[in-house]
């Protein structure tokens, strides 16, 4: 194991911690970052698309147990992912690629999540938007700060 994926592997750690833990603090009228998406993101950018769906479905499997949802939708939405992600490695400016990478992969985590999540309901539309929109663009802020900060220490 290099020393990269050590990094990693502690801040996912810290990552579900915090999700679990500090996050709801930080909650907007019931819309949460997801920390854990942010660091799979750059982890795959990292290291492809393998990783990134190895690693994605790890943690959205343990999500899926921890937050006592649907088990496997966590896992099945992270798994797209962390996929996308490391495909889209080398695909944009290096200046732009962790933002366009955390939009196009947290539009379709959140696109498959709540689509599972609110099948039956009357108005999924409405609820895909709703929630979409608003829960992805406080995922992208907090990844912009966090990657800002945090990236630096990544490096190999």
């Amino acid at each position: 194991m290099s020393s990269v994926e050590i990094r990693y592997t502690l801040l996912l750690l810290i990552a579900f911690i915090l999700q679990f833990t500090l996050v709801h603090y930080i909650e907007i009228y019931g819309y949460r970052p997801d920390l854990l998406l942010i660091v799979l993101v750059s982890f795959s950018l990292r290291k492809g698309p393998n990783w990134g769906m190895t690693i994605g479905f790890t943690v959205g499997l343990i999500q899926d147990y921890v937050s006592a949802q649907l088990i496997g939708l966590a896992a099945l939405s992270k798994t797209i992912a962390g996929f996308v992600a490391g495909n889209l490695r080398g695909k944009f400016a290096e200046s732009t690629q962790f933002f366009l990478t955390l939009i196009i992969c947290g539009l379709l985590h959140d696109l498959v999540y709540f689509f599972i999540y609110f099948l039956g309901e009357n108005s999924i539309i409405q609820s895909l938007i709703l929630y979409t929109v608003l829960n992805l663009t406080y995922t992208i802020l907090i990844g912009g700060i966090l990657y800002y900060f945090v990236e630096p220490l990544l490096q190999e």
